[in-house]
């Protein structure tokens, strides 16, 4: 969906009609499936339909379930056939606030340790909060802030990585630098950050850049050193909104941006269509994104090896351009990259997959893997092991899991 400060152009009005369905989905399985009761212990859904899921070191699967006023933790270890009863987070009810582009997060680390993101409306809307478990989600820490300035300074749109150590990485938009270069137009915050680990707690926030595109969701990942890197739709001095990738550096300051990818879309807008980005073992960043620029429009594919420097070009476009695909994951595990996205033909919505064998040169004919009407979150990739999974969370029937490995 696009969030206009401008009257848009008649072509922009058009991917906005068709565009917007696409956040209003539900699912209905077409291929093989485990569908995952969409009732938690308490016998509530799951507040609009968006359930997040992530699979431990040992193959558990653990899904995040938010009420109108508490978050829950379950899992399961024969994938979502069933699950355990239900872990409340928050011990007192908040007012719970998510949206498909601002979901909430759940990450299990190598030690077993269970981080939960969610947001709640304090004195800003959407608030952002952190909590963990070590005792298999029975308990959990009392939830923290993550920003120092929570009461003054929306912040949104987060992200979490915990690293092979345990480390928690935390990135998110926020306002409190207001005051942006007017030449930049409106939807323009700060990019943010902090980190937390047992023996520091939660670390002073520091800005990494402005110039953030406000509405689109910034991706991250962690590079084979450990260091996360960023993939971030930034506003230009010109105005064009096009993507950049940002990673910290041994030296543990941050690099400049790097305009990794030349779209040439020039627009006084919030897209609220962020990218993804995954990273293999061998340093090679896959990354995917929605443009509606001069130089190509729809979802796209391409890689780096040098983390935007050099780019794959042409990218690859996805899906079919009548049915305006959408919301693109992308998910690398060794030589595999595996990408998933949502399209509509006017009617009903299509789960779409490829894959490639080579580190994303050649790739599978696209298939589609679930059909769709109704209200859900956005597609998206899990690892298991040197497996792949789509999931995908549904206002109707809770969740969809498909093993979509290609050996």
């Amino acid at each position: 969906m696009l969030k206009y400060f401008q009257k848009p152009t008649p072509s922009q009005f058009i991917w906005l009609f068709i565009l917007a369905p696409l956040l209003l989905t539900a699912c209905q399985s077409t291929g093989k499936t485990a569908s995952l009761n969409p009732y938690h212990g308490h016998g509530s859904t799951a507040l609009k339909g968006i359930i997040v899921t992530d699979f431990a070191p040992d193959g558990t699967l653990w899904r995040l379930f938010p009420t109108n006023k508490n978050i829950f933790v379950e899992h399961s270890t024969d994938l979502g056939h069933s699950f355990s009863r239900s872990f409340k987070v928050n011990p007192e009810q908040q007012k719970i606030n998510i949206w498909a582009e601002n979901p909430p997060i759940i990450k299990v680390s190598r030690s077993g340790r269970i981080h939960v993101l969610y947001y709640a409306d304090e004195n800003q809307r959407a608030t952002t909060y952190f909590s963990y478990s070590d005792d298999q989600g029975r308990t959990f820490s009392t939830p923290i802030l993550v920003s120092d300035e929570a009461t003054t300074a929306m912040h949104y749109m987060d992200q979490m990585l915990v690293d092979s150590t345990g480390k928690v990485y935390f990135f998110w938009h926020d306002t409190r630098h207001g005051r942006h270069d007017p030449k930049l137009g409106s939807g323009v915050v700060s990019l943010y950050y902090t980190t937390f680990d047992s023996l520091n707690g939660r670390l002073e926030n520091q800005k990494i850049t402005g110039g953030i595109c406000s509405c689109c969701r910034t991706a991250t990942a962690l590079a084979p050193n450990d260091k996360p890197v960023i993939l971030a739709r930034m506003v230009l001095e010109t105005g064009i909104r096009d993507h950049a990738l940002i990673r910290l550096l041994d030296n543990n300051q941050w690099s400049k941006p790097i305009q990794a990818i030349t779209d040439d879309w020039r627009v006084d807008a919030c897209p609220e269509h962020g990218p993804a980005i995954s990273i293999d073992d061998q340093g090679r960043s896959h990354l995917v994104w929605f443009t509606l620029g001069e130089q190509r429009q729809g979802i796209f594919y391409a890689h780096t090896d040098d983390y935007g420097q050099h780019v794959s070009h042409p990218p690859l476009a996805l899906g079919d351009s009548s049915q305006l695909p959408g919301h693109p994951d992308v998910l690398a595990i060794g030589n595999r990259v595996y990408l998933t996205w949502q399209q509509f033909d006017g009617q009903q919505t299509d789960i779409v997959v490829q894959h490639s064998i080579d580190r994303g040169h050649t790739w599978s004919h696209p298939k589609n893997v679930l059909s769709v009407s109704g209200r859900s979150a956005h597609p998206k990739l899990l690892r298991k092991n040197k497996k792949a999974y789509l999931i995908w969370s549904t206002e109707a029937k809770g969740l969809q899991l498909i093993n979509i490995t290609h050996d």
